[in-house]
Formats: structure tokens, C-alpha cells, sequence
């Protein structure tokens, strides 16, 4: 009852206000970042993504944010926490704001919501650009090294509004953010020249991909390397062969005439080998 009076209200008072919508939400900063790289972090740390609420020259007396944190290739987390900066969202909406969370379980994906509704009070102000919002999640795990963690936009309760609120609020997101699970441990340390002193491969990136993505490896001495690439089945899709010097390599692959689905890379360079998983979604 609570969950419908709250829809209810809400889509009133935005319909009400007969404002020109503008709002977009962005990815401002990423804490547990490795090495300051923007598309990995540290496993077994904290992660905390900080979004910036931007809002055009009208007050906007509604807002229902929703964000899903996911791992599409399973990687797991203990928690999801949602927070709000203090830039006075509780005193913008004086008939309601809330912070709601389902399945915040670090298992599959976690979506969050940010709600409010305002009947006397001026609601977000006109030209507002402030980092409104915190998600934070973790600790991530070294077993998940490799895998992928992403934030996007999402439909949430209790108001069923796709990203946000308002029957003409079309704001941007720029998701979805995708990151590799790093473990520190597994980094690999350059000698004196500046030159790696251990064969490596990297997961690609970005992973999710469509339909181009990067996959590096390292290279102690000049070698000759053969990357192959298989589909789920185990079916040969591309082989790339050549002699690389001493140093970091990416091969750049483009799976446009591919289905969407897993994909296996193996690198062979002299007698190290190693394997990684990526996925295609169009």
C-alpha cells in the first residue's frame, strides 16, 4: 500500500509541476581502482562508484533513480550499500525520499533506487550539478580475478519507472561502466628497462564487448605467440600468429560477423599458455 500511495503521489506531483524536464546522472569518480587504470579494480578491497545529478534551469519535484550492479560471468561481492552526499536532497522533497534496495546480496545483480516527491518544498533546484549519490559494494574477492563488474541504470520498485521519474524526463545516463576484477598480486612487475620480467595475458577489455575488444599480453623476450579464440563449443573462430619483441602487446579483435555468446582466448608464447573467457552481447 505504502509502495502505491508513493507512485501515486509522486506521479502527480510531477505531472503537476508542468516543468520542462532535463536531469542526467554520469559516473563521476570510482574509488579501488588499480594502478588509477579507469576499467579495473582491486579484488579484496571496497568499491565506491560516485554519481553526479545534473539538472537544468527548472526545479524538478520528482525523481526515481535506479542503478543494478552486476557480474556477468559471476563474480560475487557481501554487500551493496546506497548513500547520498550531503547536498540537502532530504529537505528538496519534503513529502518523501527514500533509499531503497532489492536483492542487495552481492549474488547476480543488486539494484538500488534514489526516490523522492515534494509538495511545498522546491525540489531538486533549477542548475543543480553536484555529486549526488554513492553505491558502494565489496569486498570483492582475489578468486574473481578476471571477471567483470558493471553499473548501469535500471527499472526499480516501488514506482516501476524506467531510470527516472516524470512522464517527459528523458535525462542521459552514460552507462553502463565495466570493470575487471584485478587481482594484485597477479600484476606484473617491469625490470630496470622498463620491460616485463614474466609472460602475462590480460583480460580483454571491454568485457562485455560489442563488437570490437582489446586483448594484451606481456612479453619477457622476443617471442613467437599464436592467440586463438573459440566459441563456447569449442570451435576454432580466429587464430592470429607472429613474432613480438620483448614488451606489453594488444591484438585488437573484431567479432562483428559473430554470434553473441561466451568466448575463450588461449595464448601460446614458448612454453607459457593461459586461457581467459570473455562475452559478446549485441
Amino acid at each position: 500500500m505504502k509502495a502505491k500511495l508513493f507512485t501515486l503521489v509522486l506521479a502527480i506531483v510531477v505531472m503537476a509541476a508542468g516543468l520542462s524536464y532535463g536531469q542526467s546522472l554520469s559516473l563521476e569518480s570510482t574509488t579501488g581502482l588499480w594502478h588509477n587504470q579507469p576499467d579495473s579494480i582491486n579484488a579484496d578491497s571496497m568499491v565506491v562508484f560516485s554519481l553526479r545529478l545534473t539538472v537544468d534551469g527548472n526545479n524538478h519535484t520528482g525523481i526515481t533513480n535506479g542503478f543494478r550492479v552486476y557480474s556477468p560471468d559471476a563474480a560475487t561481492w557481501t554487500t551493496t550499500v546506497p548513500d547520498t552526499n550531503s547536498i540537502g536532497l532530504d529537505a528538496w522533497f519534503d513529502l518523501v525520499f527514500s533509499m531503497n534496495t532489492f536483492s542487495v546480496d552481492g549474488v547476480a545483480s543488486d539494484t538500488v533506487g534514489f526516490g523522492g516527491a515534494s509538495l511545498f518544498a522546491s525540489g531538486i533546484p533549477a542548475n543543480t550539478d553536484e555529486v549526488a549519490y554513492t553505491i558502494t559494494i565489496g569486498p570483492l574477492s582475489n578468486a574473481d580475478h578476471g571477471k567483470t563488474i558493471c553499473l548501469d541504470s535500471s527499472w526499480y520498485e516501488p514506482t516501476g519507472v524506467w531510470k527516472w521519474a516524470g512522464p517527459d524526463a528523458t535525462p542521459s545516463w552514460d552507462g553502463p561502466h565495466c570493470f575487471t576484477v584485478v587481482d594484485e598480486a597477479s600484476d606484473v612487475v617491469a625490470d630496470g628497462n622498463g620491460l616485463p620480467t614474466s609472460f602475462s595475458l590480460s583480460q580483454n577489455y571491454p568485457n562485455p564487448f560489442n563488437p570490437t575488444t582489446n586483448i594484451s599480453f606481456d612479453l619477457p623476450k622476443k617471442s613467437d605467440v599464436v592467440l586463438t579464440i573459440y566459441n563456447v563449443t569449442g570451435q576454432k573462430v580466429t587464430e592470429i600468429s607472429d613474432s613480438y619483441d620483448a614488451g606489453s602487446h594488444t591484438i585488437n579483435w573484431d567479432a562483428s560477423n559473430n554470434a553473441s555468446g561466451i568466448y575463450f582466448y588461449k595464448l601460446n608464447a614458448g612454453d607459457f599458455t593461459d586461457t581467459k573467457k570473455m562475452m559478446l552481447i549485441k
